[in-house]
């Protein structure tokens, strides 16, 4: 007996060193690819931040060309739009001529916020600062040319003007064409600079694969001859199961005598169950392995219509769930009663049930397995949730939406915005912001009633709710204050701020038109009023950029008060 527990302990040891040197082994190796497989993801983190780079390089340059085209077509329009309408275009002028500049600032000297890096490349270099283009000179030449002709007198403004000519003939021929090579230079030094990060990727992770190969050199041969060993041992360790093989038969004679004994004290709990079950509220329902019912208590009756006589023996889906849950629960049955598991079991969940009458109601439902003569079968307990779903519905309704307009409040309005920001991010699109107050709003309070203004905000939700689209979102922040959020605009900055300024003006005008406000008094058709309303409305529309919820609502509202200080009635952008 001792000699054969040396032998054991000898084996054992043996057995902790093979394993001590395949671990050494394994370390070893993981160490070495976990290096490479570092560099190489250094080197795909370096062909990102390239990609970006050049992206947003090739960008930046590609709206300087189109800033030029439209710092012309504002210039010219200076001089021809109306008088009416030439302070707008020409404070439109001022801000592209800005962008133009700043633009032009961060792609010679670098700009974190762009993304645009603060070196440049000799060729990059030459075409900016040196002979025959200096696009340099050329771009500040052309930002002063159009600060000339805005500080022109309109009396001298004209279409003819030489100024106006030269402006338009530097920005479509020389400027245009230098813009386009420079574009196509950022471009081509890009993707050159990412070929090279890509080729040393590669090889990183060639390197990997290649020490993965001599991982498994290393690792197998001890492997296999360690996996011999276990096999020896496992033929001996079948020997010694033989041998208890007798004393297994002598226990499992034992062991059944004591299930007899059990089976009578579970016939005893089948018993107390019938009775529990019998006085239960809630309806307790028990279904074989073919989706047929076997038992059926009388709550169950009360709940579903069904007697006892007219249920057992039937299909429970089919007979007491709707259609569209019936494909659900069929596959989840199915593996239940095949394995005893399944993730509806041991659960509570809400479903819908149907009455024997054709209603459907809400139940919340909790299934439980058990194994009766080698057969899984389930037990579902079900009550009527129906009271308690009008869900809750009342306390979602108050907690989400505003009483008098049934619009969206502050909290579910802040919500949306938080995920049209996440969502703007992730499809580049861009999101606007208008935020409304009505213009004299109280001298309705104070002239008529609070009932009045109560309809003529009730009147306002309404128009606003026929100038949008169904995916935007008008809410009511409070009193006379509305916000309408749009979503998933496209196009280009332009494009997308044309469509802004057409639906703000819809909504202007369409909050503009007269009301007609019902008195509540006796005689309402002599007492009717006609009044008439406007808005003050600010704008802020936004792509990608890091703005907070509460500094987009800020920007949007700070637009508005400027709005009213223009003479309300009016629409103003936040820049």
């Amino acid at each position: 007996m001792l000699h054969s527990a040396k032998i054991a302990a000898k084996a054992c040891d043996t057995d902790m060193l093979v394993a001590r040197d395949l671990t050494r082994r394994y370390l070893i190796a993981l160490l070495l690819v976990a290096s490479l497989a570092t560099a190489a993801w250094l080197s795909l983190h370096l062909v990102i931040t390239e990609q970006k780079s050049t992206a947003a390089i090739v960008n930046i340059s590609g709206r300087q060309r189109m800033l030029s085209q439209r710092t012309t077509l504002f210039a010219n329009l200076l001089a021809t739009a109306p008088a009416s309408e030439r302070a707008a275009v020409k404070a439109t002028l001022e801000k592209t001529l800005q962008l133009l500049a700043h633009s032009h600032q961060g792609l010679i000297q670098g700009d974190p916020e762009l993304g645009l890096p603060n070196s440049m490349s000799a060729t990059v270099h030459a075409l900016y600062f040196e002979p025959p283009i200096a696009l340099d000179a050329e771009v500040n030449n052309f930002i002063q040319l159009v600060h000339h002709w805005i500080q022109l007198p309109e009396t001298e403004r004209s279409a003819e003007h030489a100024l106006l000519k030269t402006l338009t003939h530097e920005a479509t021929t020389n400027l245009l064409q230098h813009l386009d090579q420079m574009v196509r230079q950022y471009q081509l030094e890009g993707e050159a600079s990412v070929k090279r990060l890509q080729y040393a990727e590669t090889i990183f992770w060639g390197l990997t694969l290649l020490l993965l190969v001599l991982e498994a050199l290393l690792i197998f041969q001890p492997f296999v001859q360690h996996v011999r060993i276990i096999i020896t041992k496992l033929q001996l360790a079948t020997r010694n199961l033989q041998v208890h093989e007798s004393q297994l038969e002598h226990t499992i004679q034992l062991r059944t005598a004591e299930l007899e004994q059990r089976s009578a004290a579970l016939a005893e709990s089948e018993e107390k169950f019938r009775l529990i079950s019998t006085a239960a509220k809630d309806a307790i329902v028990i279904i074989d392995e073919a989706e047929l019912i076997i038992y059926w208590n009388p709550a169950a009756e009360h709940l579903f219509g069904y007697s006892a006589n007219d249920i057992l023996g039937k299909n429970f889906r089919t007979l007491l769930m709707p259609q569209e849950h019936t494909a659900i629960l069929s596959s989840g049955i199915v593996h239940f009663l095949d394995a005893g598991t399944e993730n509806l079991v041991s659960q509570t969940l809400e479903a819908q049930a149907i009455h024997q009458m054709g209603t459907e109601f809400p139940i919340e439902l909790s299934i439980s397995a058990f194994k009766l003569q080698n057969s899984w079968h389930a037990i579902s307990i079900m009550r009527d949730i129906t009271e308690r779903k009008h869900m809750e519905q009342q306390i979602r309704q108050l907690a989400f939406y505003d009483p008098l307009t049934n619009l969206p409040n502050r909290r579910l309005f802040h919500d949306r915005l938080t995920h049209a920001i996440f969502s703007a991010k992730r499809k580049h699109q861009y999101v606007a912001l208008m935020l409304l107050d009505l213009d004299n709003f109280k001298s309705v309070n104070d002239d008529y009633g609070h009932v009045m203004g109560d309809q003529l905000l009730v009147e306002v939700a309404k128009r606003l709710s026929k100038c949008v689209r169904a995916v935007d979102t008008i809410a009511r922040l409070g009193g006379d204050e509305f916000v309408v959020l749009l979503t998933e605009l496209e196009g280009d900055e332009a494009q997308v701020t044309t469509q802004i300024g057409v639906i703000a003006e819809k909504i202007r005008i369409e909050v503009s038109r007269p009301y007609q406000l019902q008195s509540n008094q006796a005689n309402a058709s002599e007492t009717d009023i006609v009044h008439q309303c406007s808005a003050s409305i600010g704008v802020i529309a936004f792509d990608s950029a890091e703005l907070a919820p509460e500094d987009i609502i800020k920007k949007a509202d700070a637009s508005m008060y400027q709005a009213k200080r223009m003479g309300r009635n009016q629409i103003q952008f936040s820049h």
